[in-house]
């Protein structure tokens, strides 16, 4: 969920932003995502416990 200060009505920002967010997560993660901007305060908060994940990739 993006912050109100992302939210823009011009097309080609929110493609800049949408590409630069992938790109980064791809780098960092080494995993393609789709990237989608949504309105704040519209996505569901997660309910029951989080689960943790070992990373056992070696880098």
């Amino acid at each position: 969920e993006a912050p109100e200060s992302f939210c823009t009505d011009r097309i080609s920002e929110s493609q800049r932003i949408i590409e630069t967010v992938r790109r980064r997560l791809e780098t960092d993660l080494g995993v393609d995502f789709d990237v989608r901007l949504v309105e704040p305060k519209t996505l569901e908060r997660s309910e029951g416990k989080a689960q943790r994940v070992i990373d056992r990739r070696r880098l």
